[in-house]
């Protein structure tokens, strides 16, 4: 009896060391967060991407955060190749040399993606798009600037081709937050693309300067906040911080809270059906004259885009009758409530300081007509062309 009780005690200790074997070689448990970062940088930014990596290594962050990085490195660099890292605080590991890229094929940004957060599981997940930028459409259709352009290939990544909007769908898991470090990428053409795709969206509707994002700061102040919005909201932060403090002029950057996007996109959608056959009325003529320009683009220097929550502000100081600016105070409303963010510095001062750095949208005037009717056909491409926009802004070239 003695016997049989030794033998079952045993056989419950040999389970429970067996037990405690197979849980010390389980999978540990998901980080709390991953975030890719994915640099097309196989053009004139090899350097400040290089540059960028050696910042992200001065952050400061736990293994609870996996950093994770594909550089595709110009063909002119010292080591011409796509080459994927894990950051750490002092150090990068390399993970895997993949050789020649094509870092324009929106499919490399899917196959990233997908890898990284397989590969790294958390419980939340962050995607960082560093290159150039252009807005919705490419720099006079060369390269560069327009999104992700790979020179080697000849590509980049079009959004009005639904190329950016296709990367982000075949993505098998949902973004908590897309930043975007191009420049002019803060458009509401842009957003309309991908806003189902992820929780929160950062970006900037100027140019930004080629130190791109403040990493080490970013990184370091990863971890203080859990909220993801509250997150967000630093990110855009820290990226003004940075610039006030290294005197580089001028900036801005907003965050976009995507699930409040589709009110704003209904209201302009109303709008533009509601005043397309009245859009050469002075009103709106002066209002669109009296904006700052963005994304200067065009060979001869002019641009196209304005910013949203400007020009519908501008719409209020010329008198509108009672349900034009009924109208306007309900975009703009829905314009702060989608912006949870946004602040700029060093742009003119007074009137359009309080009304500037949320998105830009595309208005080409009077002295870009030609503009308008060699992109008309693209911009019809764009989901935002469902609201009619485009109708209301042809509509004011016939004053």
């Amino acid at each position: 009896m003695r016997s049989m009780k030794k033998r079952n005690i045993s056989l419950i200790i040999l389970c429970l060391i067996i037990l405690a074997m197979l849980l010390s070689c389980s999978s540990p448990k998901d980080a709390d967060w991953t975030i890719l970062i994915y640099m097309a940088a196989d053009n004139g930014l090899n350097t400040a991407a290089l540059n960028d990596i050696e910042e992200m290594m001065t952050a400061e962050f736990s293994d609870d955060i996996n950093v994770i990085v594909q550089i595709d490195e110009s063909q002119y660099s010292e080591s011409p190749a796509a080459k994927r890292y894990r950051i750490h605080p002092d150090s990068k590991n390399l993970i895997s040399n993949l050789g020649e890229i094509d870092s324009g094929d929106y499919n490399s940004l899917t196959d990233f993606a997908n890898w990284g957060f397989n590969k790294y599981p958390s419980d939340k997940k962050a995607l960082f798009i560093w290159s150039h930028g252009n807005g919705w459409y490419p720099l006079n259709r060369d390269l560069p600037p327009s999104f992700c352009p790979d020179e080697e290939s000849n590509s980049f990544i079009s959004i009005s081709d639904k190329d950016f909007q296709n990367a982000l769908k075949n993505i098998d898991n949902r973004l908590d937050i897309l930043l975007l470090d191009a420049c002019n990428m803060q458009t509401l053409e842009v957003i309309n693309e991908i806003y189902k795709y992820t929780d929160f969206f950062i970006a900037a509707e100027d140019a930004i300067n080629t130190a791109g994002f403040p990493y080490h700061l970013i990184l370091s102040d990863w971890e203080n906040y859990a909220n993801v919005q509250n997150l967000a909201h630093e990110i855009a932060f820290d990226f003004h911080y940075y610039y006030w403090l290294e005197d580089i002029y001028p900036i801005s950057c907003s965050v976009v809270k995507t699930s409040a996007f589709p009110e704003l996109l209904m209201d302009i959608a109303e709008f533009s059906n509601r005043w397309a056959a009245e859009a050469a009325n002075d009103i709106f003529q002066q209002s669109r004259e009296a904006c700052l320009e963005f994304n200067d683009s065009w060979p001869y220097s002019l641009a196209a885009d304005v910013d949203v929550k400007e020009f519908f502000s501008w719409i209020l100081e010329y008198n509108p009758s009672d349900s034009l600016a009924e109208f306007c105070d309900r975009i703009i409303t829905d314009i702060d409530s989608c912006f949870i963010f946004q602040k700029t510095d060093d742009y003119p001062t007074g009137y359009t300081t309080d009304n500037v750095g949320t998105g830009i949208i595309w208005f080409p005037d009077a002295e870009t007509f030609y503009y308008f009717e060699d992109r008309l056909n693209e911009y019809y491409q764009l989901d935002f062309s469902a609201t009619g926009w485009q109708i209301f802004v042809g509509n004011s070239f016939t004053n």
